[in-house]
């Protein structure tokens, strides 16, 4: 599935550069900016992306400042698991820095260079270029990356010190590599009880030492704190007031994590619900509290206790709405390996298309009315029955199957029969036992009403519909 980049990206790309070196009040040759800027956009429109994409860099401009508009470019320069490697340029910068290297258990890995590999090939005095920006992360010769702790925004900040040594101060590189760190998210208080930017903090004070860059304590406050309002801005959806909103963006990042799902029309029910179940398990896992950064008085204490309380809600509620997302597609995978095994989506719920006439098993689902416990003013119904706030290439804005399901559960029954599907996706529990601890007015539903939209499997499904009913009966 290719992604359509919106037009004029490349311009504005450039116009964001430019403005950032006039902030900066640095001169560049015309032909240097429009190599840097096509470097930045043809990274960033690789077209495994659909979420940290050349719009994401100019959701994150804020007012005129120059440090933040810079690391807006360059903070999601690099993202290797989902690219799947490094453009041409960005490759042949990092190269020097890198070696890839495979782990115990067969997996490819990025290690630093060694100290010894560095001294062998740089001139007398170092490389300051990179010393700075292990010193702002932390980070050592020789350190093995890890994509979930700092691997992307290193080696982003890594490229951009390299590509601008000459050109810009080196305290403003300091200062956007800062705001770059800031952004590895959802981190706690480390051993030694010290929050990211209370440990940002300390490096910086670090750096500014060994590097000589003159910088004063309040210095170094401020660009702390120009960091945490950097990379809450980063995150900024997590506090949005319509958790449909907040929702798009957990979408948009499927498919850039699930390749599976750019295939449109193609992907599977499994695959479909291993890219549910990998959201699903991260959004159970996040706490609330390591969404958002705070220094000092950045943001105010108010302001910071709206964001986190937004955070709770937001991803409660995602919770949520992903189990019972990651419940009805259990269902139709468990009649899908009941029924000759795994499938397109697309042969069991009909065309995703949002578009008249398209054919959809939910329309053969019959009309029922929502038990009392289930309250038809959430944010939880409205979200299965109105959709997200935007559609998507690879699912049903609304959720239908999954409000039918809600509707004749609730919440409570349902997360319920959700812990015995994951039971099934482990292996612990055959489909067939799955189906028998689900309701059967239910099971007899969704079957028939699939058997109408895979013509292939409608005499196995409606026979299956019929065994079920007879035993419900007698």
């Amino acid at each position: 599935m290719e992604r359509t980049i919106g037009p004029g990206t490349i311009q504005k790309t450039l116009s964001l550069l430019k403005d950032v070196f006039d902030g900066l009040c640095v001169r560049i040759s015309l032909i240097e900016l429009e190599q840097l800027g096509k470097m930045v956009h043809e990274a960033m429109t690789v077209q495994g992306r659909s979420f940290h994409t050349p719009e994401h860099i100019f959701s994150l401009v804020d007012g005129s400042d120059p440090i933040q508009a810079l690391a807006a470019l360059f903070h999601d320069v690099v993202y290797y698991e989902i690219d799947q490697g490094f453009t041409t340029e960005v490759g042949t910068v990092l190269a020097s820095y890198i070696r890839m290297e495979t782990t115990d258990q067969g997996l490819p890995c990025i290690r630093l260079i060694s100290r010894s590999t560095m001294s062998a090939r740089v001139r007398p005095g170092g490389d300051s270029m990179f010393d700075m920006t292990l010193g702002v992360f932390g980070f050592d010769y020789g350190h093995t990356l890890i994509p979930s702790r700092g691997q992307n925004e290193f080696l982003s900040a890594l490229l951009m010190n390299k590509k601008l040594e000459s050109v810009l101060r080196r305290r403003d590189l300091l200062e956007a590599t800062a705001c770059i760190e800031a952004t590895i998210p959802f981190r706690g208080p480390d051993e030694n009880g010290q929050s990211p930017m209370e440990a940002l903090a300390h490096r910086l004070r670090r750096v500014n030492e060994a590097q000589r860059l003159a910088m004063r304590e309040s210095d170094i406050a401020a660009a702390v704190k120009r960091a945490v309002h950097f990379s809450n801005r980063d995150v900024d959806n997590f506090a949005e007031q319509d958790t449909g909103s907040f929702l798009d963006n957990t979408w948009k990042l499927l498919p850039e994590t699930n390749p599976s799902l750019r295939h449109h029309g193609v992907y599977t029910i499994g695959s479909y619900r291993q890219a549910l179940e990998k959201m699903e398990a991260f959004l159970n896992h996040l706490d609330p509290e390591t969404v958002f950064n705070t220094y000092d008085d950045e943001p105010l204490p108010g302001e910071y206790a709206r964001r986190v309380a937004m955070a709770y809600r937001n991803i409660h509620t995602a919770r949520q709405y992903l189990g019972l997302k990651l419940l009805a597609i259990g269902l139709l995978e468990a009649l899908a390996m009941s029924s000759g095994g795994d499938a397109p989506v697309a042969l069991f719920m009909g065309g995703m298309e949002e578009r008249e006439g398209t054919r959809r098993m939910d329309t053969y689902l019959p009309s029922i009315a929502s038990i009392p416990t289930v309250d038809e003013t959430s944010t939880l119904f409205g979200l299965l029955a109105f959709g997200r706030a935007s559609s998507s290439s690879f699912d049903l804005q609304n959720s239908p199957l999954s409000l039918f399901i809600f509707r004749l559960l609730g919440w409570d029954v349902a997360e319920t029969l959700l812990m015995e599907a994951k039971r099934m996706f482990a292996g612990e529990i055959e489909a067939e036992t799955f189906l028998e601890r689900v309701p059967a007015g239910i099971v007899v539903a969704v079957a028939r009403a699939c058997a109408e939209m895979a013509i292939t499997r409608r005499e196995v499904l409606l026979a299956f519909a019929e065994s079920r009913l007879r035993r419900r009966l007698s």
